[in-house]
């Protein structure tokens, strides 16, 4: 059984319910040895203290947020192993920024998200309409890329999240993107997570970020695997961890957690087998 859930949060953001320690709380009572803190960054890029007060938390609150997830963390020591992280938004020519503000808080892990390409945001639907499918995949996966070499993240977050409303990649452009996108991964030393999120926008789908293509190249890559549910409410920790390990069980791959040393920290991750040809 996964025990470790990564991706959480809470009522900073904006846009999930629940007070930090709810979450806490309940990855206790579910029995969780691992659970890390990683509410929405701030929008860093952005002028104004709190520029999308909907989306993320404003910049005041930052030294707030990690001073309670620090004293959480030393509360419920006995208890779990709580790490305090941070979700932050890759944007291409903010990297300086985005690094200042990292270094000055002690984070034990970073989410690294891409969440716009080509102007918008991955979730607008419109966007299918207006411009160029292929390009809206190129630009997202050459920005991820970006994302695994700018050394600032630990764990990247819902990989082929542009699939969320998309037309289907085709075949060959998966074919084509896909290989260097997990080789860059690799050599990042970055983790990737099994994020569950989609089930929550896409029901029918049979499989978590990211899509099966792009996962299988991952693994051949040996790319380390975690877990995170990007839950929005204290019941959605976990949420659909019997999904990913039946999709594990397809790859051989066990729950079973083992650490994984980090940047800034350790993190709990998958028995994936050893890269492929090494």
């Amino acid at each position: 059984m996964i025990t470790f859930d990564y991706h959480s949060h809470n009522d900073r953001c904006g846009h999930a319910v629940g007070k930090l320690e709810d979450y806490v709380q309940q990855a206790v009572a579910l029995g969780l040895t691992h659970f890390g803190m990683s509410d929405h960054g701030p929008a860093y890029w952005l002028e104004g203290d709190h520029a999308q007060p909907t989306i993320q938390m404003a910049v005041s609150e930052l030294p707030s947020y990690v001073a309670e997830a620090v004293a959480l963390k030393e509360r419920y020591a006995d208890q779990l192993a709580l790490a305090v992280g941070i979700e932050a938004d890759f944007i291409e020519g903010q990297e300086e920024a985005l690094a200042g503000w990292l270094a000055a808080h002690p984070f034990d892990y970073v989410l690294g998200s891409v969440h716009y390409c080509l102007g918008k945001s991955v979730f607008d639907r419109r966007r299918w309409r207006e411009q160029d499918p292929e390009a809206v995949f190129r630009d997202y996966y050459r920005q991820v890329v970006l994302a695994a070499r700018s050394g600032l993240f630990d764990i990247l977050s819902h990989l082929s999240v542009i699939d969320t409303y998309a037309p289907k990649i085709p075949e060959r452009l998966a074919d084509e993107l896909y290989p260097p996108v997990a080789a860059a991964i690799a050599e990042s030393g970055c983790i990737v997570e099994l994020n569950t999120s989609c089930y929550r926008k896409q029901p029918s789908w049979d499989a978590p970020y990211p899509n099966p293509k792009l996962l299988t190249e991952l693994i051949a890559h040996g790319v380390p695997l975690t877990f995170g549910s990007d839950c929005h409410a204290p019941q959605e920790i976990h949420f659909a961890r019997e999904r990913v390990e039946e999709l594990l069980a397809t790859f051989e791959i066990s729950p079973k957690a083992q650490p994984n040393r980090v940047k800034r920290g350790q993190i709990m991750t998958f028995c994936v087998p050893p890269r492929r040809g090494g």
